[in-house]
């Protein structure tokens, strides 16, 4: 049976898998990153680990990477992520010092992908991905297709704006849903509020408890979750929408009252939409991003 290495570059770590072409993951290591790091370092340490997931079954590397990523496998833009990560083009540097074949993508769209093939979006020709950690990130699967857009940067859900002026996002502009719904924005939410730094996992433990804080809290960022997603749902028409991220695992107890307050603000045609959780978990991206090259 082929396999591929699939490999999720993020901000904070990096994790590499041994993927079966059914998805089944044989193999994973993860290692950690540091933000400013130089691009090419974090390239140089893939490189080397790659020689001890590779076997004759390998048909190639598939990449999901943090930032917004072209169809030649060039790094259109990124924040924060490494230092000189822009314009990196990963895929070809790849290529030239491994000889193996490479594809690379967004890492939410890899996330997409793994959800399309092996996760909660079998079946289901059009659906959404929502990605919910620091950022909000998202992918979107059209007709059975992974929808890239014209640069390859379709599915940036996170800069949809919310609310006109309102509160800074990394990206520079204001009021985007990333600021009101990612797990960096509820942290500082109850933190402007209650002038008390706490966790996100914290605040969603104490407010499924008595703490009146947490819970108002929750309830804002539940609501504007909701707001973010019945626009996209308004918009795509998606059959279903798939959490996924570091903050998804929080939103357990949460998911019924999410889906409700979606469902009645939608349009009448979306009332059915479904609102789902990741099957695939933090190991999404990487089964998603093998896919490319099996």
């Amino acid at each position: 049976m082929r396999n591929a290495i699939g490999i999720d570059i993020g901000g904070t770590k990096i994790a590499m898998g041994l993927v079966q072409e059914n998805g089944i993951l044989l193999k994973k290591e993860e290692f950690t990153t540091l933000k400013k790091e130089k691009g090419e370092k974090i390239l140089r340490v893939i490189t080397d680990r790659i020689p001890s997931f590779y076997d004759e079954n390998t048909t190639g590397i598939g990449i999901g990477s943090a930032g917004q990523i072209g169809h030649s496998g060039k790094v259109l833009s990124a924040t924060d992520t490494f230092s000189d990560w822009q314009g990196l083009p990963i895929q070809t540097w790849l290529e030239n010092e491994t000889g193996y074949r490479v594809a690379v993508v967004n890492d939410v769209q890899a996330m997409g992908l793994g959800e399309q093939y092996f996760g909660a979006g079998r079946d289901v020709k059009n659906f959404l991905c929502v990605a919910i950690g620091t950022g909000i990130g998202g992918a979107i699967i059209a007709d059975g297709q992974l929808l890239r857009g014209h640069a390859g940067a379709a599915g940036e859900v996170g800069h949809m704006v919310l609310y006109p002026n309102g509160r800074e996002c990394p990206c520079g502009n204001k009021g985007c849903f990333e600021a009101y719904a990612s797990g960096t924005a509820l942290e500082a939410m109850y933190a402007e509020n209650f002038k008390e730094v706490k966790k996100g996992q914290e605040i969603f433990a104490e407010a499924l408890g008595d703490n009146e804080n947490a819970a108002f809290i929750i309830n804002q960022y539940i609501e504007n979750l909701a707001i973010g997603m019945t626009s996209l749902t308004n918009i795509f028409n998606p059959e279903k929408i798939i959490l996924g991220g570091g903050v998804s695992g929080s939103l357990v107890p949460f998911i019924t009252d999410i889906r409700q307050q979606v469902r009645s603000q939608v349009n009448k045609i979306n009332k059915d939409v479904e609102i789902e959780l990741s099957m695939l978990g933090g190991d999404a991206m990487i089964i998603g991003a093998a896919s490319l090259v099996f």
